[in-house]
């Protein structure tokens, strides 16, 4: 079952009535008999009539002249309505009870009829102990978490608003966020210390950085791999790493800023490291935002892990170059849903077959540390199963004469009963079809035939679009951008 605070699914139902009527048949009369006039008898005496002079022929009377017919009074088009939008410049703004990051511009735009328009809008907050608002502008009042409301009412027509988080981060020192507390920055994912060094391991395994100042350098212990860095919000910025200094933000306004450091390579490419007390800013550091409450755990093999995302040659190998797991389904569905994620994907992997399968590794904590995970470390409300296309490969080709469908389909059942162990209340979505092996009708079989070997009714199953056009044949980032809109809206749909 879901999670009360996300999961209540609502049901609705139709009926279509269908009128009907009745008549009865008139009663047929039979029409009276004619009625015959005697003729009265002649006189001899008498002349023949004459016939009555008659009147010049006259023109038959005319009906007198009809208005023509006239349509039914319409009523006078009326104009359409103004179509108004109100939109926040932002999801969430960041404030702190520090010099500098105090205040915070809202920058919101109201369109009508899709061109930009000049009206009151007003502001509300819901804690106004937190924040305060005046004239467009936050400004900071204590530590915690409010919800800004924008208001525009027309003259005609209804209201309408738009809202956004509101978060006053607490100062924090330099020594707190290089000994990576919990309290002052976020871990994203499955990452792990190895001799103070913060280890990066699986697919967008990161750390996010608050800072007020205008930079922030990390220091790495491994080069040769790949990061994606994300300010503020906004673009990535990918970048190669080295051993020693990367400034991975530079050049910024004056003001509090967050950072978010992502390995955007598989673990295939090996581990990226940072050194023990990696950060420095020219500024002060701020504690991280808290986490948003919705979790996902995402569970795949090359395609989740971003192989040939970024490529645009399906004849091309597959390398760090054209492999971006930023770019894929998952990283792209928690940031539509703004949801923390775990993400745990290698290449080539299959649910058991092999001596390197996801069954074993699920329950670690990566492909490179074989120590037991503690799943309690992330509590996860949906768990997305992308695996498939590797076992459907060795199911249907003479090179993996030991393995079979009926195989497969017995694995995966035990893949769903492994995950429902480890995450008892989580509703489990089956994804499958991106590549072509996995894209047949026979994996949908396989597939539901195991959910329901389980008997597990908290599981759903989606299909998603079927591209090999990336590097290596693996999906481009257009097709991954499509598959993580369907799966958002799949989720959506789940969470109301």
């Amino acid at each position: 079952m879901f999670k009360k605070r996300f999961f209540a699914l609502l049901l609705a139902a139709g009926m279509l009535v269908l009128p009907f009527a009745a008549g009865c048949e008139e009663q047929k009369q039979e029409p009276p008999g004619p009625q015959v006039q005697q003729p009265e008898p002649e006189d001899p005496d008498k002349e023949p009539d004459k016939e009555p002079d008659k009147e010049p022929d006259k023109e038959p009377d005319k009906e007198p002249d009809k208005e023509p017919d006239k349509e039914p009074d319409k009523e006078p088009d009326k104009e359409p309505e103004d179509v108004f939008v109100l939109t926040l410049g932002q999801e969430r703004y960041l404030l702190a009870i520090v010099d500098g990051a105090k205040t915070a511009d809202i920058g919101a735009v109201l369109e009508r009829n899709g061109e930009a328009f000049d009206g009151e809008i007003t502001y509300t907050l819901s804690d106004t102990e937190i924040a305060s608002v005046s004239g467009g502008t936050l400004t900071a009042v204590a530590v915690g978490k409010t919800t800004l409301t924008a208001t525009y009412t027309p003259e005609k027509g209804e209201a309408v608003t738009d809202t956004a988080a509101v978060e006053v981060l607490a100062e924090t020192t330099s020594k707190s966020v290089n000994a990576l507390e919990e309290e002052s920055v976020n871990l994203l994912g499955r990452t792990y210390l190895s001799r103070k060094r913060l280890v990066l391991d699986n697919p967008c395994t990161g750390v996010e950085v608050a800072f007020i100042g205008t930079k922030l350098s990390v220091r790495f212990f491994t080069p040769g791999s790949y990061i994606s860095v994300f300010t503020d919000g906004g673009e990535e910025v990918r970048i190669k790493t080295q051993k020693g200094v990367i400034k991975v933000a530079e050049g910024l306004e004056e003001g509090l800023h967050l950072v978010r450091i992502v390995k955007s390579v598989g673990p295939s490419f090996g581990t990226i490291q940072l050194e023990a007390s990696p950060f420095e800013t020219d500024g002060i550091f701020l504690a991280a935002p808290e986490k948003p409450e919705l979790k996902i755990e995402f569970i795949g093999d090359s395609i989740t892990a971003g192989i040939g995302a970024s490529g645009t040659n399906p004849s091309e190998l597959g390398t760090m170059e054209n492999s971006d797991s930023a770019l894929t389904y998952a990283y792209l569905t928690a940031q539509n849903l703004g949801a923390d994620y775990s993400i745990i994907a290698l290449s080539g992997i299959c649910v058991k077959d092999g001596n390197t399968n996801m069954y074993d590794k699920y329950t670690v904590t990566g492909f490179n540390n074989s120590a037991e995970y503690d799943f309690s470390e992330f509590d996860a409300d949906i768990v997305v199963l992308a695996l498939g296309e590797n076992d459907m490969w060795h199911a249907t080709s003479s090179q993996f004469p030991n393995y079979s469908v009926e195989l497969f389909q017995k694995d995966y059942a035990d893949m769903l009963r492994l995950i429902r162990e480890k995450r008892p209340t989580a509703h489990i979505i089956c994804i499958y079809g991106m590549m072509p092996a996995s894209s047949t009708a026979q994996t949908k079989q396989i597939i539901t035939a195991a959910i329901k070997d389980t008997g597990d009714e908290n599981i759903s199953q989606k299909q998603m679009m079927s591209n090999a056009q990336g590097g290596n044949q693996h999906p481009s980032a257009a097709a991954h951008k499509q598959n993580a809109k369907t799966l958002t809206n799949h989720i959506q749909s789940l969470l109301k």
